[in-house]
C-alpha cells in the first residue's frame, strides 16, 4: 500500500496547474454542441473534474488523512495523465508534468 509522502505528493503544484490547464482547454465547451458530442463533452468534462477534485483534495488532506486518500489521488492523476495523452501530439503537451506516478501490471494489476 502507498504511504503518505508518496508519489502523487512528489508531484510540484506547478505540475498539477499544468496538467490541469491542459486537459481542461481541451475539452470542448459543451453548451456550444449537440446530440452525442455534447454529451460527450459533458461526460469529459464530468470525469476530469472529479479526477482533478480528487488529486487536489488528498494534497490539502492532514497527514493523517493523507493515507487514507493517495491511492485514489494516485489513479485520478494517472487517469488525468491519461486524458492529456489523448492530446500528446498538441503543441503545448505538458512532458514534464504528464508523468504517471506508477504503473499497473497488465498481468496482475492489483
Amino acid at each position: 500500500m502507498l504511504t503518505a509522502g508518496g508519489l502523487v505528493d512528489r508531484i510540484t503544484e506547478d505540475q498539477v496547474a499544468q496538467l490541469v490547464r491542459f486537459v481542461s482547454a481541451r475539452i470542448p465547451d459543451a453548451t456550444s454542441l449537440q446530440g452525442e458530442a455534447r454529451r460527450t463533452a459533458t461526460a469529459l468534462r464530468l470525469a476530469a473534474d472529479k479526477q482533478i477534485a480528487t488529486v487536489r483534495f488528498h494534497r490539502a488532506a492532514l497527514p493523517e488523512q493523507a493515507a487514507t486518500t493517495e491511492l485514489h489521488a494516485t489513479a485520478s492523476w494517472n487517469l488525468l495523465v491519461a486524458f492529456a495523452g489523448i492530446w500528446h501530439d498538441h503543441p503545448e503537451f505538458p512532458a514534464d508534468a504528464a508523468i504517471e506516478t506508477f504503473e499497473f501490471d497488465c498481468d496482475s494489476p492489483l
